[in-house]
C-alpha cells in the first residue's frame, strides 16, 4: 500500500501540474502532442485529437510536448502558427507558469477542505492568564469573552482575528464573569514567535490560553500542612470534602474558605511500572489514596495555608546530557527565578530560555526549604526539528508536568470562512517555509541531509493516509507546494529554465540558439540527476543506516 500512496500522491500532483501548461497551450492554439503522467514505456493510453494521452511506467514526473519543441518536429498543413516557439512571448510565460501556478493553488482546495474537518472549535474561555502580560488583572480563568469592540467571538480562534493585527492598539472586551457581564479594555503587546528555519512572526498577544490546570499539586514545603498529610509533589487530588475536583481552580474554591478545618482529600499518585514492560515503553501506574489535609488557620489563600500551589513549576523529568543534567537539577526542584527575576509560569520560563539562546542564565531553585542558584547556559537540541543540525532550536532539557483540561468543544461557528482564512494562511506559511528552505540550502545553513527523494515520500505518504484522509490531503498540499517554487528555479529542464530563456530572448530580440539550448539542457539534466542521487543517498541513510554504513566501510 506504501506504493499505491505515493503513486496516488504523486500522480495527482503531477496531473495537476501538467494540466496547468495543457490548458494554457490549447487556450492559445498551441498543437499539443503528447499529455503524459511518468515517463518511460507507456503502460496505457489514447489518441483524441492531436494529442496522445499516455501514462508511463515511471512515476517520477511528467511532460506535456507541444509542436515545436522538438528539432524533429515536422508541421504539417494547418500547423501554421501552432507551434509553442511562434507564440508570443507572453503567451509562452502564460503556459509555462501556468503548471506551477496550478501546484501553488491546488492547495488552497486542498486545505480548504482539510479545515473544513474542523467542525468543533474551543470556546472563548480564558483557561490560563498568563503573569505579567496584558490580560493579567483584566481577565480571570472562567472568564468567557462575548465581544471584541462589539463584534461577537464565539471561540478561541475567532480571538485571533482581533487581537493578533492589534499589537498597540487597545481593545474593548466584554466578558462574562460568572453571573455577571463587565468590559476591560486591554493592550495586546508585540510578540516574536519563533517559527522553523529561524524564522520569527510577530504578532499580538495578551497573554491568555484555553488550557486549565488540572488539579495536580505541589507542595511547598516539607513541613507544610501537606506535607504532613504525606502529600507529594505531582499527586492528582480527585476529590476533597466529599466533593469531586477536576482542575485545579475547583480544588482552590473547596478549600479556600477553610479556616483550620480537616479536609478529607481522595488523590491518585503515579507510580512508574518496573519489570519487563519497562523495556517497551514508560508507564506510570495511578494508585488512588486517602488523607486528611489541615489548612493552617488565618488569612490568606487556603491552598497557600495548607502549603499547596500547582505542580506548574516543578521539574519533573530531566533530559540525560543536558546543561540542566550537568548543573545539578533534579526532579522536584521547583523553578523560583530566572535571572534575578521571578518565575510564575512554566510557559514563560520556556519561552525566556528560547529566546535566550546561549545566553548564560541565573536559576534560582528550591530544593525543600533550601534555594540553590545554579547557572545555565541553553544548548541547541539536534532533535528538536527536522530541518538539520544547523537549524535546531535552543531548548530546555528540563521538563515539568502539569496536564491540562479544556471546556468542552462548541460547534464552529462560520465553518466556510473559517476554512477559507486558514486555506490561505497555511499555503501561505507552506509556500514562506519552501522558499526558506531553499534559501538555507544555499546560504549553507541547512545541510543538504534534509533532502528527501522518493523514498521519504512514500514513507511520509504511508504515514499519513494511515492517520486518515485529511493529514493525507495535507502532505499532498505541502509538497504541491514543493513542486510548484522548486519548479520555478532557473535550471534548464525545469519550467524556471524555460522563463529564463524566455527572458534573454525579450531582452536580446533573438530566441538562444538550439546549441545554446542544448548544452544548457544537459546541464540541467546533469544537475536534475545529481540532485535525485543525492536524495536516494539521504532516503538510504535514513531508512537503513546499517546497510548505508556497511556499503561506505567496503
Amino acid at each position: 500500500m506504501t506504493f499505491v500512496y505515493f503513486v496516488v500522491l504523486v500522480g495527482v500532483l503531477i496531473f495537476v501540474h501538467e494540466l496547468g501548461h495543457f490548458m494554457w497551450a490549447k487556450f492559445f492554439g498551441v498543437k499539443v502532442l503528447k499529455f503524459s503522467l511518468g515517463f518511460g514505456p507507456r503502460i496505457a493510453g489514447f489518441k483524441r485529437g492531436d494529442t496522445e494521452y499516455v501514462i508511463a511506467a515511471v512515476p517520477l514526473g511528467g511532460y506535456v510536448r507541444m509542436l515545436g519543441e522538438s528539432p524533429e518536429d515536422r508541421p504539417v498543413k494547418g500547423d501554421e502558427g501552432r507551434a509553442f516557439p511562434d507564440q508570443a512571448a507572453w503567451k509562452r510565460v502564460i503556459i509555462v507558469l501556468a503548471g506551477p501556478l496550478m501546484n501553488l493553488c491546488f492547495p488552497l482546495l486542498l486545505y480548504f477542505v482539510v479545515y473544513l474537518g474542523d467542525t468543533q472549535q474551543t470556546p472563548a474561555v480564558v483557561g490560563t492568564v498568563f503573569p505579567g502580560r496584558p490580560a493579567d488583572g483584566h481577565l480571570e480563568p472562567g472568564d468567557i469573552i462575548l465581544a471584541i469592540e462589539g463584534h461577537e467571538v464565539r471561540t478561541f480562534h475567532e480571538l485571533g482575528f482581533y487581537i493578533e493585527p492589534a499589537a498597540g492598539e487597545e481593545l474593548e472586551f466584554t466578558v462574562q464573569r460568572g453571573d455577571r457581564t463587565l468590559t476591560t479594555r486591554i493592550t495586546p503587546t508585540l510578540m516574536s514567535e519563533d517559527r522553523l528555519l529561524e524564522l520569527t512572526e510577530d504578532i499580538g498577544r495578551i497573554g491568555i490560553m484555553p488550557q486549565t490546570p488540572l488539579a495536580v499539586i505541589g507542595v511547598i514545603s516539607p513541613s507544610s500542612p501537606a506535607a504532613a498529610a504525606h502529600l507529594r509533589t505531582f499527586d492528582r487530588i480527585v476529590a476533597a470534602a466529599g466533593r469531586p475536583v477536576s482542575t485545579f481552580r475547583d480544588l482552590a474554591s473547596i478549600v479556600d474558605g477553610n479556616r483550620g478545618s480537616m479536609i478529607p482529600i481522595t488523590y491518585v499518585r503515579p507510580s512508574e511500572v518496573l519489570g519487563p514492560v519497562s523495556a517497551l515503553f514508560d508507564m506510570d501506574l495511578y494508585e488512588p489514596h486517602v488523607a486528611t489535609l489541615t489548612p493552617e488557620p488565618g488569612p490568606g489563600s487556603g491552598l497557600t495555608r495548607a502549603g499547596i500551589e500547582s505542580s506548574d513549576l516543578y521539574i519533573a523529568r530531566i533530559r540525560a546530557g543536558s546543561p540542566e543534567h550537568r548543573a545539578g537539577f533534579l526532579p522536584g526542584d521547583r523553578v523560583v527565578s530566572l535571572d534575578g527575576q521571578p518565575v510564575r509560569l512554566w510557559a514563560q520560563l520556556e519561552e525566556d530560555l528560547r529566546h535566550g539562546g546561549a545566553t548564560e542564565h541565573l536559576v534560582t531553585l528550591q530544593r525543600g526549604d533550601q534555594e540553590l542558584t545554579r547557572h545555565l547556559v541553553i544548548e541547541r537540541d539536534p532533535d528538536s526539528v527536522d530541518y538539520g543540525e544547523a537549524l535546531a532550536l535552543f531548548t530546555p532539557g528540563i521538563h515539568h508536568w502539569a496536564p491540562t483540561t479544556v471546556p468542552p468543544a462548541v460547534p464552529n461557528p462560520s465553518l466556510v470562512s473559517y476554512a477559507s482564512h486558514e486555506a490561505f494562511r497555511q499555503t501561505g506559511e507552506m509556500v514562506t517555509l519552501t522558499f526558506y528552505s531553499v534559501l538555507r540550502l544555499v546560504e549553507g545553513r541547512l545541510t543538504t541531509r534534509t533532502i528527501g527523494g522518493p523514498l521519504a515520500i512514500a514513507e511520509v505518504a504511508d504515514d499519513a493516509a494511515q492517520e486518515g484522509l485529511l493529514n493525507f490531503l495535507a502532505l499532498m498540499a505541502f509538497i504541491s507546494v514543493n513542486i510548484g517554487l522548486l519548479n520555478l528555479l532557473p535550471i534548464p529542464m525545469l519550467d524556471g529554465g524555460q522563463l529564463f530563456f524566455i527572458a534573454i530572448e525579450a531582452i536580446s530580440r533573438r530566441p538562444a540558439s538550439m546549441k545554446v539550448r542544448q548544452v544548457a539542457s544537459l546541464l540541467g539534466l546533469v544537475m536534475l540527476l545529481s540532485l535525485t542521487v543525492l536524495a536516494f543517498k539521504n532516503d538510504i541513510e535514513r531508512l537503513w543506516p546499517e546497510w548505508a554504513a556497511h556499503f561506505e566501510d567496503r
